[in-house]
């Protein structure tokens, strides 16, 4: 009998083991997710109050979005698309409802910049430095929903998209998997340490997820339209194709030099492979159009080329792309893009439904 009651003993003390061993990591996954849960209430507590609902009067109707402080004076950033054929323009915010005025838009991000006149500093939020939030990062939204009040948005950062299905951002953008409602377009995507780390610009799958613009493109945009009205996108007089498809290992080539630009005097030529613009890996065309997004107008364009077995170095001058010139309008990259696709890179790349909500 003894080694009979031994081998239950043992047979008990394995299961015991077992079903606390499973419930270990339980129990280690709900903290996780009641400290993400804190995390995500502190953030939005203090971010809520820097975050306004934007409605915008036109033709007797009222369409609304969200928008955020972006310093103590009352400068607002939202959505091009929302504001710009709007004929009153007001903020809705702890401050009460104050009227806006457009300080300049950008069509080509999807950014409009406003400004008010509260009778008090404004709490606002700041845009994180450095890159980009990787795949998997955890992101806090916070907009107006519908004509409801402010609430949270949590999601994933799921990539970073250069286009969707056929067409070219401006700039690459971040894929989030959140849930967007109507009159959300604009709210700020804010990371864990409550900065700002892009804005919703699209939503897709009927809002299912959406795109945002990142934050550093943001702060590049906000930076241009505070100091000129608009935004100056460079221009070197460059035109690039892809030697081959665009989705296979393929060179990206220069394929045309402007006239009167500062690439044709640089000893650039046609046929010349891009390896690298101002320290950025040039592998497909998209690459090309996120390198020129960044490109500070005034500024020397670094350029590498792969010719005759040797890399060779060139620096151009960047100027601003003129309105009328052969490759494009004022919102296509410094270095021209020459594909089908390449007159889509201005346009929105998904529907953009902003929510409409009672007078």
């Amino acid at each position: 009998m003894k080694p009979a009651l031994t081998s239950r003993i043992s047979l008990f003390s394995a299961s015991v083991l077992l079903f606390a061993s499973s419930a270990i990591p339980c129990l280690a996954w709900q903290e996780s997710v009641a400290a993400l849960g804190s995390e995500v209430t502190r953030i939005f507590e203090v971010a809520q109050h820097s975050v306004v609902r934007v409605r915008v009067r036109s033709h007797s109707v009222d369409t609304v979005g969200t928008g955020f402080f972006i310093d103590a004076g009352g400068s607002v950033v939202t959505l091009t698309e929302l504001v710009g054929q709007g004929q009153e323009i007001r903020v809705e915010s702890e401050s009460g409802i104050l009227p806006a005025v457009l300080v300049g838009e950008d069509r080509r991000s999807g950014l409009a910049l406003l400004r008010t006149k509260p009778a008090r500093a404004t709490p606002f939020l700041h845009i994180a430095s450095g890159g980009e939030p990787p795949p998997g990062a955890f992101v806090v939204g916070v907009g107006y929903p519908f004509n409801l009040s402010v609430s949270p948005l949590v999601g994933v950062v799921l990539g970073l998209d250069r286009q969707f299905q056929d067409r070219l951002f401006c700039v690459s953008h971040l894929r989030v998997d959140v849930t967007v409602s109507p009159g959300e377009l604009g709210a700020p995507l804010l990371n864990l340490q409550g900065f700002v780390v892009g804005v919703v610009t699209a939503v897709v799958n009927e809002g299912r997820w959406a795109y945002a613009l990142p934050g550093r493109a943001a702060e590049r945009v906000i930076a241009d339209v505070r100091q000129h009205g608009r935004v100056r996108y460079a221009w070197a007089g460059v035109g690039v194709a892809m030697a081959g498809d665009d989705r296979t290992k393929s060179a990206v080539i220069i394929s045309r030099l402007f006239p009167d630009s500062s690439a044709k005097a640089s000893g650039l030529q046609e046929g010349d492979q891009l390896e690298r613009i101002n320290g950025r890996p040039i592998h497909h065309l998209a690459d090309v159009v996120d390198a020129s997004f960044y490109a500070p107008v005034g500024q020397p364009m670094k350029i590498a080329i792969f010719r005759n077995g040797k890399t060779k170095h060139f620096s151009l001058l960047a100027g601003e792309r003129p309105a009328d010139n052969p490759g494009g309008d004022s919102g296509t990259p410094a270095v021209t893009v020459e594909t089908s696709a390449a007159g889509s890179a201005t346009d929105a790349p998904v529907q953009k439904a902003v929510g409409t909500g009672p007078n």
